[in-house]
């Protein structure tokens, strides 16, 4: 930022351009509001949600009202707290459920957005309750947050039914082969059925 310290003092008039305390004077108060330039300038990349870490994300979730730290143990035994990458896709998940209008298609729309990977069944029971199925896979940290029922936007009112865990998709079949079922090297053995 030196050059626009330069440029600034380039703009004095030419009658005190052959006073060197002035100057001196001037550029050292534009040193300290270039330092204040150079941070705020740098602000938006500190808490960009795909650049931030630690505790930057940790002021993103203050904001967006999530924590890192979850109100229960995962079933897995990992830590009650979200590493970066996944708390990053929580974050992002929490803004777009703040912008969310309701309609399945949001939903679906927000999940690809923030979990391209895994497939997102959303299916209405017409009695004021849906079943949730996933295709692909997650993390055993990540099933136990929607089992809580703090990542999936949820519409007031409806209550969610995940079958004590979330089924992930496509299950291994001999004889199948569809969004639901597969065959070798793509469906996911589902030891609840055993």
């Amino acid at each position: 930022m030196m050059q626009s310290i330069q440029s600034y003092l380039n703009m004095i008039t030419s009658q005190y351009q052959n006073s060197p305390k002035f100057l001196e004077w001037l550029r050292a108060v534009l040193l300290i509001i270039d330092d204040i330039a150079v941070c705020a300038n740098a602000m938006p990349d500190y808490f960009d949600i795909d650049k931030a870490v630690g505790v930057q994300l940790d002021v993103i979730g203050i904001i967006l009202g999530q924590l890192r730290t979850l109100q229960f143990q995962p079933t897995d035994g990992s830590p009650a707290q979200l590493d970066d990458a996944t708390y990053r896709k929580v974050l992002k998940l929490k803004t777009l459920t703040n912008y969310w209008d309701g309609s399945a298609s949001e939903i679906y729309l927000a999940w690809k957005i923030v979990f391209p990977d895994v497939d997102l069944v959303v299916t209405d029971n017409q009695d004021m309750t849906a079943t949730v199925v996933f295709t692909g896979g997650l993390s055993q940290i990540v099933i136990d947050m929607i089992d809580q029922d703090l990542i999936i936007p949820r519409p007031e009112g409806v209550q969610y039914n995940f079958g004590g865990t979330v089924a992930v998709l496509p299950i291994f079949t001999y004889d199948s082969d569809n969004v639901y079922f597969k065959g070798y090297d793509e469906g996911i053995w589902d030891s609840s059925l055993a």
